[in-house]
């Protein structure tokens, strides 16, 4: 592992963790989930969700770019970057998605 890996590895790492535990502050209040009915409780959960998601995403947008940048024509390198590219990308949208999901499957259980 080159030492360029490392650093950007340790950043992202200390990234994710520092700015998830802000986002987590200031816009998710855990409150007793006894107290909610099953639809506010996923409700919550997903939007927490959605907004780490939306932390989290750009970075990894970012480091792929970087490993294709940084491949010098590496093939494998470059696999790699693409393949952390197109997982953000689908993570992104199963999450974007994940309301319509959820929606979808409360009024079939429902029956509404």
């Amino acid at each position: 592992m080159s030492i360029t890996s490392k650093i950007f590895g340790s950043l992202f790492a200390a990234a994710v963790l520092l700015v998830g535990r802000i986002a987590a502050a200031e816009s998710f209040q855990f409150t007793n989930p006894v107290n909610k009915n099953l639809d506010q409780l996923i409700s919550g959960v997903m939007g927490f969700l959605f907004g780490v998601a939306l932390l989290v995403c750009p970075i990894l947008i970012i480091w792929g770019g970087f490993m294709i940048a940084t491949s010098g024509g590496d093939q494998e390198k470059t696999k790699k970057g693409k393949q952390i590219i197109t997982a953000a990308v689908v993570g992104l949208t199963i999450i974007a998605l994940s309301s319509v999901i959820k929606a979808i499957i409360y009024d079939v259980i429902t029956a509404k």
